[in-house]
């Protein structure tokens, strides 16, 4: 929901060569070989599906998969307790996890080991991915722009926050742990509905414990106490694919195809390509601005 504008406030391989002894012409020595072992690739979660039949629909899933697995359920199909119906078929890990393992972003991101903290969006698959130092902290879902109103895909950074905001477009829009993302179009990450798809008027939908997370993780701007200049950027956040309105939710795809929300290491470097020297220039002001003494 959303529309506001305002200002505000891992294994390195060394080759070690070896002295080479001296033989006589007539000795012969015999060398073995072996192939080194593959790397085992990451064990991916399996899936199943259930499906609620009872008018109680949530007290259904509760006792389908348990009371501590149920804001995993949740999470995995992009929905919030309000949007769970008679009849939803939803997509649930055959063993009680951590939420955290079922991560379709890579755990680790090397390209911005130096960056502090950075947020990717993936419209694709309507979820987050919050790094810190290039090591995945947390990720969740998410509900993007609806088609009519998208939001759009490019690097922006943290701005300012609110803990609970009210739109200036409708005042009906009432928006807890706002974090403004672009102060002129008035988009920002807070908390809303999820009913599991892209519904919002262009902002980054939250569940209400990332949302929380989130304002309290991510950086403000800094700006100039008497001026109000900007001095410094807020931590990036990059918005990046399309969601597929017309085909099959790609967590639905997950019991039958394990690979159907997974983004790659791969994906996201060329996704950061374009906005790394930026950030990386942004950062260093930051620390600059934040320890100006120990320029």
């Amino acid at each position: 929901m959303c529309l506001i504008a305002g200002a505000g406030f891992f294994v390195i391989q060394k080759n070690h060569s070896r002295p080479t002894n001296s033989l006589p012409a007539s000795a012969s020595i015999s060398i073995e070989t072996s192939t080194p072992e593959p790397q085992a690739l990451p064990v991916l979660p399996t899936y199943h599906t259930v499906t609620l039949e009872s008018t109680a629909p949530i007290a259904e899933l509760t006792e389908k998969v348990g009371k501590e697995q149920v804001p995993v359920v949740l999470a995995l199909n992009r929905i919030d307790t309000r949007h769970i119906q008679v009849g939803a078929v939803l997509t649930v890990p055959d063993s009680s996890t951590d939420f955290l393992t079922l991560t379709p972003f890579p755990t680790n991101l090397p390209s911005v080991n130096e960056v502090p903290k950075i947020i990717f969006v993936s419209q694709k698959i309507q979820a987050f991915a919050a790094y810190e130092y290039g090591t995945l902290v947390r990720w969740g879902p998410v509900s993007t722009g609806k088609k009519s109103t998208p939001t759009a895909s490019k690097l922006y950074y943290t701005n300012w926050k609110g803990k609970l905001i009210t739109s200036t477009i409708d005042d009906g829009w009432i928006m807890p742990w706002y974090f403004n993302l672009d102060n002129q179009e008035g988009i920002s990450m807070h908390q809303y509905d999820l009913p599991g798809y892209p519904a919002s008027h262009s902002c980054v939908r939250l569940a209400e414990a990332d949302a929380e997370w989130m304002y309290t993780w991510a950086e403000q701007w800094i700006l100039d106490k008497k001026t109000g200049k900007k001095l410094a950027n807020g931590t990036p956040t990059i918005v990046f694919g399309t969601y597929a309105y017309s085909e099959t939710a790609p967590w639905k795809l997950l019991p039958t195809d394990q690979n159907a929300t997974v983004v790659t290491t791969e994906d996201l470097e060329e996704t950061l390509a374009p906005y790394l020297s930026d950030i990386q220039a942004s950062v260093e002001n930051r620390i600059k601005i934040l320890n100006p003494d120990s320029q």
